[in-house]
């Protein structure tokens, strides 16, 4: 197993535990309807956010049990699929969409534990994007977690992570957003991490780690900086 990986492991299992402490902390809070709330996002309470969590969880680690033997899977059947687990699993108890999360984790937690070293490298099919290494299952999923606490809208989200962690999060948005769109040559310049070329480099944008993520992401631009105007991103 590679340097790179094991911090991939360790960055998700951190923001793992940071996203089921604050759903656990407000489940507590506001009682048996809490998945019932609004969330950050247009048209999904956050029971939706919760169950489409636990899904992708569940479908990442169904590609990596696939891998191990040689075999390629999608994280879902079907777009229509993914959908209708989502709002199936919405419409369930606050406490049932909580324990369902908690589940699909530990049980990813362990594949991801139990994998062969040598596995990192073998190919995987993500949905979109075409073939990849194993490794970019562990930055997908450290992007989904991030930003879906985020859109849960139950404490400040991004605005909690640390320069470190805002760092790892856009380091790991090369292997997921980038990776999958045609975004176009850049280089970005945190203020407080190494650079990073895209597409062989390009205009540099600066700014620190955690706005450069906002912008990547289209949730919005901050103290990005660059001595051209910002290219226009591919939608996320």
């Amino acid at each position: 197993m590679t340097s790179d990986v094991q911090a991939a492991i360790g960055a998700l299992r951190d923001a793992t535990g940071r996203l089921e402490a604050a759903v656990a902390r407000y489940r507590q809070q506001q009682g048996l309807e809490a998945f019932a709330a609004p969330s950050r996002l247009p048209g999904w309470t956050i029971g939706h956010v919760v169950t489409h969590l636990a899904r992708n969880a569940d479908g990442l680690r169904r590609v990596l049990v696939a891998a191990r033997i040689g075999q390629l899977m999608t994280p879902y059947d079907s777009p229509q699929a993914r959908e209708q687990d989502i709002e199936r699993g919405a419409t369930r108890s606050t406490d049932t969409i909580a324990v369902d999360l908690v589940t699909a984790d530990q049980h990813l937690a362990e594949t991801i534990d139990a994998f062969p070293h040598t596995a990192w490298a073998a190919t995987v099919d993500l949905g979109r994007g075409g073939p990849a290494a194993a490794e970019f299952v562990l930055a997908h999923r450290l992007a989904e977690v991030e930003f879906h606490h985020d859109d849960l809208g139950i404490d400040p989200g991004l605005d909690l992570l640390t320069a470190p962690q805002a760092a790892g999060l856009l380091v790991a948005l090369q292997g997921s957003y980038v990776r999958t769109r045609d975004v176009p040559p850049l280089t970005l310049a945190p203020d407080d991490a190494a650079r990073i070329e895209i597409g062989g480099g390009g205009p540099v944008i600066a700014g620190p780690a955690l706005d450069l993520v906002r912008w990547l992401a289209g949730r919005g631009q901050a103290e990005v900086r660059g001595d051209e105007p910002l290219p226009v991103l591919p939608p996320w």
